[in-house]
């Protein structure tokens, strides 16, 4: 008689149970061959007896949340062909013989070379770092006032340490939750890299919207970075860090970038611009530079004076 296994699946971990009794019961009672301690899991839930013929025959034991096989309820059902996915109260569970194949094997991240960034404890110190410097640089370079340090020890305290905080205590719970385990330390290096990056990609959308005189390159890094970029970059880290399948990862990466990202946009100055001919942010970018490099030819002060004087009340300018 060949074996059979009955794989339990919980939280993303899987427990594999043998099937070699010519009668298995589960259930959340203690006298069960298979205890399942889920509580939508009745006392005596399931029978699984074995013929000589290779076949089984399920037997549903509970009028509460009865034994499923897909959306059908069973009450007796003979089984020659497998795997079979059996729904346990909410305990999703597989028959399955001993040959099934299995997923090929995920490697731990850093393992396979020590250049790897990931999972090395001084690249996530050395990037957290780095983070603090280059946030206290894009404080300097636009503060507008006198510099002072202890504005730039505030600014750097509020939004570095706290949005790299945040997000890594964020993950880390959604991930003790999914698989059962903590990656602090490729997490951390993963929310410094994406750190780095937005201050290094918005410092080049200012630049293109000076050289551009224009704006559009700064809202198209805005709505790019929290509708595409977060979303990605989550959901790559569930699949090769946290090594789920790429449909749950990409839900997940939606579902837990859409708290962020939608008041973030909504509330933007940029998307009320798309619906609002007037905008509380200026339509020009207001960064000077000692180096006029712009593709558009600047106006001097007495020119725009006097362009002013020429428009009449109520209509825009050419």
């Amino acid at each position: 008689m060949a074996a059979l296994i009955l794989e339990i699946t919980t939280r993303g971990l899987h427990r594999y149970v043998e099937i070699s009794k010519p009668v298995t019961t589960v259930g959340r009672a203690l006298d069960n061959d298979i205890i399942l301690s889920d509580p939508t899991v009745a006392p005596h839930h399931l029978r699984i007896e074995r013929h000589a013929d290779d076949s089984l025959e399920l037997t549903n034991l509970t009028d509460v949340n009865p034994t499923r096989i897909g959306s059908r309820v069973i009450d007796a059902l003979s089984i020659q062909h497998y795997p079979v996915t059996l729904e346990i109260g909410r305990v999703r569970a597989q028959l399955l013989p001993r040959d099934h194949p299995v997923a090929a094997t995920r490697s731990i991240a850093a393992n396979s070379s020590r250049g790897n960034i990931f999972g090395r404890s001084y690249w996530a110190v050395l990037l957290v770092l780095l983070c603090l410097l280059f946030g206290g640089l894009d404080f300097y370079l636009n503060a507008y006032n006198s510099f002072k340090w202890s504005e730039l020890i505030k600014y750097v305290l509020r939004d570095t340490v706290l949005t790299i905080g945040s997000f890594v205590l964020a993950m880390s719970i959604l991930e003790r939750l999914l698989v059962n385990r903590w990656e602090i330390k490729q997490l951390i290096t993963t929310v410094s890299l994406m750190y780095l990056l937005y201050l290094g990609v918005v410092r080049l959308a200012d630049g293109l919207d000076y050289l551009l005189s224009a704006d559009w390159p700064s809202t198209l890094f805005f709505f790019g970075w929290y509708l595409a970029a977060i979303p990605a970059a989550i959901g790559l880290y569930l699949m090769h860090i946290s090594h789920l399948p790429r449909e749950r990862s990409v839900l997940l990466a939606l579902l837990i970038a859409s708290p962020l990202s939608l008041p973030a946009i909504l509330q933007s100055a940029q998307m009320q611009s798309l619906f609002d001919s007037f905008s509380n942010a200026a339509s020009y970018h207001n960064q000077l530079s000692s180096v006029d490099w712009r593709f558009r030819d600047s106006v001097d002060i007495e020119a725009f004076i006097e362009q002013a004087r020429q428009l009449e009340a109520g209509k825009p300018a050419d």
